[in-house]
């Protein structure tokens, strides 16, 4: 191979062919295997690929597509829900082993030679493809194993129960289950051939020749001879021996899945528990379990989140306090002062550029020859080992990692991996309350430019290498705008990146928000994964309540057990708030004919809508049909005939009760007699008729109603908006005098003439004025009912109320009249914008404007005594005055009056009218998204067949369901189903009897619930000893990473809390072969007596000599790494 490698260089050839039966060319196959792949063909073949042009990389896929004659350049990544992320997913772990630095793959055909890049083939490690194999097996099982449920639950009721181990199942070839298994299986077909148990089983009559036995979650079990597996287990307890062995195999069962067979046979229970995922008792948590099978992580980045050499406490591998120091001299000679040099790959970007897409500059710079120069000179100035003698070359990897660090101690030499903070920067402050992501992270890089001296080029790409650390969710792919800080998907997204980054810091940043989104909708699947969750939730809960003013901010970041849950009740009664509120503004306004289709199903059971909608009714009397005028019509729709108001008793009778006319009469003498409706069948249907209440009455009782509620939910909408405004502001609406004010425009009639109705007409309901004074401030703030509130300090301090009056001249039969007239003030306000919520003018010109006070003003009030002006920050979404404020607007200047909302619902409006009544109530409900957890915006495109609440109309624009928006709108149909389709469903009976079972909490429900959930201080009141209350400490203040505080302190916590320890080893390995990985590829390789054993810096390691220093040991090869261990002290 190495021969081959060295021509193709001499000859100047970039590809080189591997023999299939070497080591790599064994790695080749299996990739080319996979690569044709009948799943990953078809995908290649629907987007018009052609395969010979194709390059696989770690995130993407690029080459040539062909659409009917025409090529182009494509690309597609993991992120842009093309479905290669799917595809993929079995190919990525051997790609990164084929090419662990990314440069890139071809395609292979299933007859093409084994060929490859010869740069990448000195990388390759071949001696890892047993485990690359083995991952790809679990994958590929998971998946299996996820169909295969699907297709057992079809279209089972969640509540259903199950019992998963009634169904036997395959293994993969790779799987570990047998391997681990065998020692037990030998003792379990020992323990049923005993003497003493052949006994037992002929005495209770279960003697059955060659039928197996199994243990499964205790249990001792064999397989009846007529199907279904009977329980031994009462049997073998009376007997102490062999109860005492039984007991035994119980226990040496539970890590095989807590099952075990005494012939070569696995259920799917066990094999689902085995791979850590419990064990599913219902339809709704096999669901779960189906979603966890399908969960897959992108290939970690190999610089994770760029802080692996700078640790909050020193180990192997990583810098020192006086390398930092060392290498921060270096950066500051490098990157400031009169004489830096910077980095060339900046120096023909534009800012602009840097700021649009900083990871790909950032990339691009750590490849340039620049900046490897630069880690290689400081590698060589510390020192750094790697190996010994030609095998010494420092990795790419590691001089990017020195320079990442280099940049990272430059913006600040005693930088720490605190999270929420960069160089000083508070990320999480209150007042950065309701900003996006880009206002803060824009703030980052003045912050870097202004205190730390940094050039802004750099500063852009520093703050991308700091938040990978301190807020990975800031550098999320694809987050919308509408995700700010503070909102519960802020808080969504922190805890998907926890989940995300559990065990390869980093991963995160090569997802996007959907993908992030989706792993906290999962539900733990134990109650020690839960409590996981909840660690790593305190510190994301205690940021919240600060921000929102709920509890009082601490600079140590020391928060109490009621800091937390109070944190927690304000949390989750908001929460309760806004899917109260987003339930009735995902409500369809009720209409005439929904609401009379709903009666008549009531007093008609047993017929369909369908049925309903094509019943006509008839006038029974032969007189009042000789009598009706020409233009009405005999026979009616019985629908729109209630609609009408014309359905009354006596006078109608159902179409098909109505007997068929006579034939025509032959002559002119003979009469034709009308034929005759019997009384019953007009009693059957005036009893029915009575029963229906009157439709004008109902309508407008249930328009009224369905207003309220749309109030209500107004009025959550504007205390969510109000909570976002800046701190100051938030400041001055807590503490100052309020006044709220109407716009109208001018009637143009006297005033003699102008009556309520003309004023009511002629108000702007979709923005309301509000003017806020604390001591020497006042300003303005324009409040829109679709969202934006705008802050004006340009308006003058006292307005004209009611406007002027102004005499002015009419023409008469006598000559002018002078007569008063209410005319509008001159204000530069955007009237348009208040009158029909069109998006504000930022620049509004002056017209004529009447303002009107709204009510009464809402005092001010004095600063709590506890609190400076600095320090006070306001609960403002629980404020009594600010529910107040919101209430009185959404009572008295609601942005739709009654009228409007009856004509809507009699659907006598234009269409043009009800587009422009629906597409507000859409945006009325798109509001609540980034507070419901589903902050991904709604695309344009088609609905599911169903959901018409979500549908504008049939020949308007609809909102789609395109990315997160999916997981809304299945939120939407539960909350608030299709209103005929929930009258048909309450109705009629269900088809399956079930019984109830508690649904499944996420686990953003149970992550943040502190509350009901409260098991964490409750183990820390009772155990305050065991360091139980310091764990929890460490996590509220977010300065360690969960798998190595427990990873740290195994021999402690698995004496206090084993089924922590237990739940984080599952989750770590399930994690890890999600994203492709070796669940053992951490392991050392190793014996750890190498070298000489002695204490550097605290530490108990093992260092051996190298070139007159002491280094330590790499556990992967046992040569010497890092830097010399200056004041290494071995064991005498």
């Amino acid at each position: 191979m190495a021969e081959r490698v060295a021509a193709a260089e001499s000859s100047g050839y970039t590809m080189v062919e591997v023999p299939p039966d070497s080591s790599p060319g064994m790695a080749t196959r299996l990739y080319q295997h996979l690569l044709n792949r009948p799943a990953l063909q078809q995908w290649i073949a629907e987007q018009r690929l052609e395969p010979a042009t194709l390059t696989f990389h770690r995130d993407h896929i690029e080459g040539y597509a062909n659409h009917n004659g025409v090529r182009s350049a494509v690309r597609f990544s993991l992120t842009d829900n093309s479905g290669w992320n799917e595809v993929s997913r079995t190919l990525r772990p051997i790609r990164e082993l084929l090419d662990p630095s990314d440069q890139g793959l071809p395609f292979i055909g299933s007859d093409d030679a084994l060929w490859l890049p010869r740069q990448g083939l000195g990388q390759i490690t071949a001696g890892n493809l047993e485990q690359t194999w083995q991952v790809i097996s679990e994958l590929e099982e998971r998946l299996a194993l996820a169909d295969r449920l699907e297709a057992e639950l079809e279209e089972l009721p969640d509540t259903a129960r199950t019992d998963w181990s009634d169904h036997e199942t395959e293994l993969s070839p790779a799987s570990s289950l047998p391997r681990h298994s065998q020692a037990a299986v030998e003792r379990l077909q020992r323990f049923v051939t005993c003497p003493q148990m052949v006994r037992l089983l002929e005495q209770e009559g279960f003697a059955w020749a060659g039928a197996p036995f199994r243990v499964s979650e205790g249990r001792l079990e064999r397989l009846s001879p007529v199907g279904g597996w009977v329980n031994l287990t009462r049997y073998v307890e009376a007997v102490p021996e062999l109860n005492d062995e039984l007991e035994a195999l119980a226990a040496l069962s539970v890590p095989l899945g807590n099952a075990l067979y005494s012939t070569p046979r696995y259920d799917m229970r066990q094999l689902l528990d085995f791979k850590g995922l419990g064990s599913a008792r219902t339809v709704s948590e096999t669901r779960n379990l189906v979603a966890w099978l399908r969960t897959a992580l992108p290939t970690p980045p190999p610089l994770g989140d760029y802080g692996a050499l700078l640790p909050r406490d020193w180990k192997p591998g990583t810098l020192t306090a006086d390398d930092q120091k060392h290498m921060g001299t270096m950066a500051d000679i490098r990157l400031r002062g009169p004489l830096a040099r910077g980095f060339s790959a900046l120096s023909g970007v534009t800012l602009q550029a840097l700021q649009a897409d900083p990871q790909a500059h950032l990339d691009r710079l750590l490849d340039s020859p620049d900046a490897l120069a630069f880690g290689e000179q400081m590698a060589g100035a510390l020192r750094w080992q790697v190996g010994q003698g030609a095998n010494s070359t420092l990795p790419r990897t590691l001089l990017q990692q020195l320079v990442t660090a280099a940049i990272k101690l430059h913006v600040d030499p005693s930088m720490s991996d605190k999270p929420g903070e960069v160089a000083g920067y508070s990320i999480y402050q209150p007042t950065n309350m309701g900003r996006s992501f880009s206002q803060v992270r824009r703030d980052i890089e003045r912050h870097l430019q202004h205190n730390k001296g940094l050039e802004p080029k750099l500063a852009v790409l520093a703050a991308q290498v700091c938040l990978a650390q301190a807020a990975p969710e800031m550098l999320v792919r694809d987050v919308p705008e509408s995700v700010s800080i503070g909102t519960p998907a802020w808080m969504e997204l922190r805890l998907g990146c926890a989940l995300a980054d559990h065990n390869a810091p980093g991963t995160s940043r090569m997802m996007n928000e959907q993908q992030v989104t989706d792993l906290t909708t999962l539900e733990p699947v134990s109650d020690a994964q839960a409590t996981l969750m909840q660690l790593n939730a305190l510190k994301v809960i205690a940021d919240w309540g600060v921000l929102n003013g709920c509890i009082r901010q601490r600079s140590d970041g020391e928060y109490s057990s009621g800091d937390i849950q109070e944190a927690a009740r304000v949390f989750f009664r908001q929460r309760e708030d806004v899917a109260t509120a987003f339930t009735a503004a995902s409500s369809e306004l009720p209409t005439r004919k929904a609401l009379a289709i709903k009666e008549l199903l009531r007093v008609l059971p047993g017929i369909t809508q369908a049925e309903l909608e094509g019943m006509t009714v008839h006038v029974a009397s032969a007189e009042d049909r000789r009598n009706l005028p020409i233009s009405e019509p005999r026979t009616r729709s019985l629908v729109e005939t209630y609609m009408t108001g014309d359905l009354a008793p006596g006078k109608w009778v159902l179409s098909d009760d109505m007997p068929a006319f006579p034939a025509a009469a032959k002559t002119p003498y003979q009469h034709a007699r009308p034929p005759q409706v019997t009384e019953a069948a007009r009693a059957r249907l005036d009893t029915r008729i009575r029963r229906l209440p009157e439709m004008d009455k109902l309508l407008e009782n249930s328009v009224l109603q369905h207003r309220k509620k749309l109030q209500d939910a107004y009025a959550t909408k504007l205390k969510l908006m109000f909570a976002e405004l800046p701190l100051e502001d938030r400041k001055l609406l807590e503490l100052g005098k309020v006044e709220l004010f109407t716009l109208r425009r001018e009637t143009g009639e006297i005033q003699a003439k102008e009556t309520d109705a003309l004023k009511d007409a002629s108000r702007a309901r979709h923005g309301t004025l509000m003017r806020v004074e604390h001591g020497p401030t006042v300003v303005h703030f324009e409040v829109f009912a679709n969202g934006k509130i705008i802050k004006r300090t340009d308006l003058t301090d006292a307005m004209e109320l009611d406007g002027v009056i102004h005499r002015e001249g009419f023409p008469s039969p006598h000559g002018l009249v002078y007569l008063p007239v209410v005319r509008g003030a001159q204000m530069n306000l955007d009237l348009d914008a208040y009158a029909n919520g069109s998006h504000p003018d930022p620049n509004p010109a002056f017209q004529a404007v009447i303002v009107s006070a709204l009510g009464g003003a809402f005092a001010a009030r004095e600063l709590p005594l506890s609190h400076t002006p600095e320090s006070f920050v306001p609960d403002t979404y629980s404020s009594r005055k600010t529910a107040s404020i919101v209430n009185r607007i959404a009572q008295d200047n609601f942005y739709e009056p009654t009228e409007s909302m009856l004509q809507r619902a009699s659907e006598s409006l234009p269409l043009e009218k009800h587009r422009e009544a629906r597409a507000r109530d859409h945006a009325f409900l798109l509001g609540f998204v980034p507070f419901v957890g589903a902050y991904q915006e709604f695309k344009q495109g088609n609905i599911s067949a169903g959901l018409t609440n979500l549908a504008l109309d049939v020949v308007g624009v609809a909102i789609g369901a395109g990315s997160q928006a999916r997981a809304l709108i299945r939120s939407a149909r539960a909350l608030v189903p299709s209103r005929l389709t929930q009258l048909v469903t309450r109705l009629k009976p269900s088809a399956i009897a079930v019984p109830q079972v508690k649904a499944g909490a996420s686990f953003s429900d149970r992550a943040f619930d502190f509350i009901k959930q409260s098991g964490l201080f409750t183990s820390a009141a009772l155990n305050p000893l065991d360091g139980y209350p310091q764990m929890i400490n460490a996590a509220t203040k977010g300065l360690v990473k969960l798998p190595a505080l427990l990873a740290g302190g195994a021999m402690k916590w698995g004496k206090t809390v084993p089924h922590l320890v237990t739940a984080e080893e599952k989750l770590r390995a399930y994690l890890l072969v999600a994203a492709g990985q070796a669940s053992g590829a951490e392991a050392p390789v190793v014996t750890p007596t190498a070298g000489k054993a002695g204490r550097y810096r605290e530490v108990d390691m093992h260092a051996t000599p190298y070139n007159g220093r002491w280094y330590a040991i790499d556990p992967r090869s046992g040569a010497p790494f890092g830097t010399p261990l200056n004041g290494f002290e071995p064991t005498r």
